[in-house]
């Protein structure tokens, strides 16, 4: 049996071919002040949207409240988001 795993072996790196060495010539670019900014700043929208993530939620559930106080208050069906739909208008 441990000659077919030699013999597979010996036939996946005549068919596949050998292993091509790792690329060194190129490098990264090494971070300065201005790089390091630039993550910064792109960090910047995401902070900010996950800080008031909360409270926004709150605030679309009450205005979704709102709208259906007011679809019921103008006898309209009332939905689950407060949006009336068209074809529940009344004409």
């Amino acid at each position: 049996m441990a000659g077919v795993g030699a013999a597979i072996r010996g036939f996946s790196k005549k068919f596949f071919g050998k292993k091509s060495k790792d690329i060194t010539s190129v490098t990264a670019n090494k971070s300065d002040k201005m790089s390091k900014h630039k993550v910064d700043l792109a960090k910047i929208p995401g902070e900010t949207a996950n800080r008031w993530k909360k409270s926004m939620a709150d605030l679309d559930e009450t205005g979704k409240k709102v709208r259906q106080l007011s679809q019921k208050i103008k006898g309209e069906k009332k939905t689950e988001s407060g949006i009336s739909k068209g074809k529940d208008l009344k004409d």
